[in-house]
């Protein structure tokens, strides 16, 4: 045989001896995949229950097997795109409220055409515009076949004058005779405790498609000078995925007031952070930063005011804040000033979605957790939509113990095969190395 054919072939089996297919037993935990009937492929969402127990940050050691313990094909299932939300400026007029015991003095001019169809809508106030400073409830005309609202944004105008700490009634109408309650006790809060501003600008209520909201003070108090008032629209991704929510308990860091830390318990895409203050009026500026284990430095993942004002149903808390989505598993928050209590860390998630195809025997079983076995890249998407037939769903069964610590535990001396691979390879080199001095030795004469 020539040497070039003999290093080949010493190579290829050497190769072929250190390259094993995995099995469920080179993953810590396996779950059965409990299928409904027999499509070709199958969806499966993932919680924290299984996430807590994958090791590596890009889930590559999730993999699924088939009856034999062969793999199967498997890979996430994306969404179809993100959940996005737009804000849309939306007109306003002031309205005159009544003299105690006297009907709105609304004057309207409707426009149909000859279907009796409504083509514009005018409407003007008897009285005139109110005053900013007189008693008044705002008119939020949204236009013609609007699309659903479920969120007012309020700009205060650089005028206004603070505290602002009102509560406010939202109606909705399409024709401006029949009004219907759609919220009430809606907070709107704007204050600067020493220095520290304090906010809530948004008021929720259950999504309308109404032409016409009206926002009302409940109470003493009026509104101040307005910049805009926005709706809100989500624009819908698709994504059918229901929000779950992590509860984390923080831990004081050495000696340094007012900061936590947190540990998720395992690689969770979190979208969105929020704190719950240990005692009720409470208010602090929160910094909230996230790395993974190994890493010296926090990234900065959001900064607002977290506050928890009043008690019982007239408590007031802030808003939080939506982030990119990010699977750190270390977290750290500094308040200032400092809370002597650890709030409590939320964090919402939506599962991850995986898709896998049914290769070989059923039933087919999950596996989670290893240091010694990585998932293979399936083009997993394409197959399916080359098909034209959407994945089933599926669901997982109890949590069974599969390789056990030994799967997350790196191979050491026993690794004869890695050392093998390395011998035969050293062995080559250095075959090549004989023949190409030979040669140069004793070249062929021309």
């Amino acid at each position: 045989m020539r040497p070039s054919l003999l290093i080949a072939a010493i190579l290829a089996t050497a190769l072929a001896s250190h390259v094993r297919a995995a099995s469920p037993q080179d993953y810590a935990w396996q779950w059965p995949v409990q299928t409904e009937g027999d499509g070709a492929a199958h969806v499966l969402e993932l919680d924290a229950e299984v996430l807590q127990h994958v090791t590596r940050g890009d889930l590559r050691d999730l993999a699924a097997f088939n009856a034999s313990g062969d793999p199967v094909p498997f890979a996430p299932w994306p969404a179809e795109a993100r959940e996005d939300e737009e804000h849309d400026p939306l007109p306003w007029l002031r309205v005159p409220l009544p003299e105690p015991g006297q009907p709105d003095s609304l004057a309207l001019r409707l426009e149909r055409d000859a279907d009796g169809n409504l083509l514009g809508l005018e409407l003007r106030t008897a009285e005139g515009v109110p005053p900013p400073d007189a008693g008044h409830d705002l008119l939020v005309d949204r236009g013609h076949n609007p699309p659903a609202v479920s969120v007012l944004h309020v700009e205060l105008a650089e005028s206004a004058a603070l505290p602002v700490n009102l509560r406010v009634r939202i109606s909705a109408s399409d024709d401006l005779v029949e009004w219907q309650r759609i919220g009430s006790g809606q907070p709107l809060l704007a204050l600067d405790d020493n220095g520290l501003r304090i906010e809530r600008l948004q008021l929720e209520f259950p999504a309308t498609q109404a032409r016409y909201l009206r926002l009302a003070i409940e109470g003493d108090g009026n509104w101040p000078a307005l910049a805009a008032l926005k709706g809100e629209r989500r624009v819908d991704a698709g994504d059918g995925r229901e929000w779950k929510r992590l509860e984390l308990e923080g831990v004081s860091v050495g000696e340094e007031p007012g900061v936590y830390d947190y540990s998720s318990p395992g690689p969770i895409a979190v979208e969105q952070v929020d704190l719950t203050l240990a005692d009720a009026n409470s208010v602090a500026a929160a910094q909230v930063g996230a790395r993974n284990p190994g890493e010296d430095w926090w990234r900065p993942v959001a900064n607002f005011t977290v506050f928890r004002l009043g008690s019982g149903q007239d408590e007031v808390r802030h808003i939080p804040p939506r982030i990119d989505p990010r699977r750190d598993r270390e977290w750290r928050l500094t308040t200032q000033p400092a809370l002597k209590k650890p709030p409590k860390l939320l964090l919402a998630y939506r599962p991850e979605r995986f898709v896998l195809l049914a290769q070989g025997p059923a039933p087919y079983t999950l596996a989670a957790g290893s240091v010694r076995a990585e998932r293979e890249d399936y083009p997993v998407k394409a197959a399916i939509e080359a098909s034209g037939k959407p994945p089933s769903p599926a669901t997982l069964g109890m949590k069974m113990q599969a390789g056990g610590e030994q799967a997350l535990m790196p191979k050491r001396g026993e690794d004869w095969q890695r050392w093998l691979l390395w011998a035969v390879l050293g062995a080559g080199a250095a075959l090549v190395l004989a023949v190409s001095l030979r040669v140069l030795r004793h070249p062929k004469s021309a």
